[in-house]
């Protein structure tokens, strides 16, 4: 016997008692009259038509052949194309068992195991039949019983559903209990009506069904407070992990803070210089318009003109402030669209008397399309502040070549790329894996902070900073991510 791919799905029986059963359901109906038959039959068939199934209806007494086809016409609007295309068959029972006059089951079996296949072969869902026992013969009660139980064991490898027919006229107890054993459920008129009727083998399955899904449950149950508990212990440590993360932000942010603080006490006289500058411009153009007002004839376009420059000169004494002001101040960073090359003409400006006193040169090469870069200004500004203030600090004790600092910036895989290098004695290699940890330095009134803050703040924007070995002089590079 050929075995069938059996899928899930629940098939109509077009009963209202049954509802949807599975592929493989093998049940069975006491009929007493010929309505009984078409009360059920007919809509069980036209559900199947209706799913796409193929159906064989093997009829016998009390029900004809025509009387069949009859009631279909009127349940099926569409009957005769599905009887002309052989969608559904209504075939006289006996034949099926008796070929030439000689009961044969294993032939019958064989029958319902060929259309099943045909069913598929042909592009149907698969085989709906029923069958009436009217014609079986007393003496071949036991042999017909043997074969509903072949029947029953081997459907499940099918894609077929099987509704059977007994007259309940002359049937007598044991042989009603012998089809309730072969069956897996029946259907009865009860209150004219047709009610389910639950076999001692369907209701025990029901039960081992029931009891592994109380027992499933109960897993489900167990392993979901497992979970929960997991859950909540992943919970607390995820909540002391953030505070853990945000103190140390707060302790980097203030240490950034006081370090920038420390700095700027090196960066008094470059401060003092250009601050004084536009104020000793506002001074000479205030005394100019001074004496110009008490002459006879004022020239007002020179009154005008040295008046804007106070103007333009007060606006830079106060941005000159407001920079060094955000230096000091301790605040939630800003992140803004920023022009890289920009940030390093700030702090280049703000260095320039520094860069001056130390007789270093400044030189700048940088790439004029950069895109921009995701930041926070001021703390950007500390980043290269930091830098250049290194390359000032190494290069302060050479006497025998230049002093030169060069500022480098470019395109990169990463995003853009600034390099900021000195022609001081370099990075000693064996120093080199330390110079970013924290309260490491090589200066004697240093504290050791700056490259390691330097670095944080380059990662907090999702950036790189590094030194390269064996380059001339100290090197140190640092990426960006672009903004899009």
């Amino acid at each position: 016997m050929a075995t069938q791919s059996v899928d899930t799905q629940l098939r109509k029986t077009g009963i209202g008692a049954v509802g949807d059963v599975p592929w493989g359901t093998h049940f069975f109906m006491f009929y007493e009259t010929k309505e009984d038959l078409l009360d059920t039959l007919v809509p069980y068939f036209k559900a199947g038509l209706e799913a796409g199934e193929l159906c064989l209806w093997a009829v016998s007494e009390p029900l004809t052949e025509e009387e069949a086809r009859t009631a279909m016409r009127r349940a099926v609007p569409e009957f005769d194309r599905h009887l002309a295309d052989r969608s559904i068959e209504i075939v006289r029972g006996k034949q099926c068992y008796y070929p030439g006059g000689v009961l044969d089951l294993q032939m019958a079996l064989r029958t319902w195991v060929e259309k099943a296949d045909s069913a598929l072969t042909r592009g149907y869902a698969g085989l709906r039949i029923s069958a009436s026992t009217a014609w079986l013969e007393r003496k071949d009660w036991q042999a017909f019983c043997d074969y509903e139980n072949e029947v029953n064991h081997s459907i499940n490898n099918w894609r077929m559903t099987a509704l059977c027919s007994y007259p309940l006229a002359g049937s007598t107890a044991a042989e009603i209990l012998d089809v309730t054993r072969t069956h897996q459920f029946a259907i009865a008129r009860r209150n004219n009506g047709w009610e389910m009727v639950e076999t001692s083998e369907l209701k025990h399955a029901k039960s081992e069904i029931q009891r592994l899904n109380n027992e499933l449950e109960r897993r489900v149950i167990e392993r979901t407070q497992q979970l929960t508990t997991v859950n909540e212990e992943m919970r607390k440590e995820m909540i002391e992990r953030q505070r853990a993360e945000e103190a140390l932000l707060e302790a980097q942010a203030e240490l950034a803070r006081v370090t920038r603080a420390l700095g700027m006490g090196e960066l008094v006289a470059t401060i003092a210089h250009e601050v004084n500058q536009p104020l000793t411009a506002i001074v000479t153009n205030g005394n100019f318009c001074s004496r110009r007002l008490e002459g006879a004839t004022p020239n007002l376009h020179e009154l005008r003109a040295a008046i804007t420059e106070i103007v333009n000169d007060g606006a830079r004494a106060s941005a000159i402030i407001s920079r060094i002001r955000a230096l000091l101040m301790e605040g939630v960073p800003d992140r803004t669209k920023l022009d890289i090359n920009q940030v390093i003409h700030e702090v280049a400006r703000l260095l320039r008397h520094e860069l001056t006193r130390s007789r270093v040169s400044l030189r700048t090469d940088l790439a004029p399309d950069l895109p921009y870069v995701l930041g926070d200004r001021v703390q950007l500004q500390q980043v290269m502040l930091n830098l250049i203030m290194n390359g000032i600090d190494a290069m302060s004790m050479i006497t025998d070549r230049p002093r030169e600092l060069l500022i480098q910036s470019a395109k990169h895989s990463e995003g853009v790329l600034i390099q900021v290098q000195d022609s001081g004695p370099g990075i000693d290699p064996g120093q080199a894996d330390r110079i970013f940890e924290p309260f490491f330095t090589d200066k004697p009134e240093g504290i050791g902070m700056g490259l390691s803050i330097s670095r944080s703040i380059v990662e907090s924007h999702g950036g790189r900073l590094w030194a390269v070995p064996g380059a001339s002089g100290a090197l140190f590079e640092f990426t960006l991510p672009a903004q899009d």
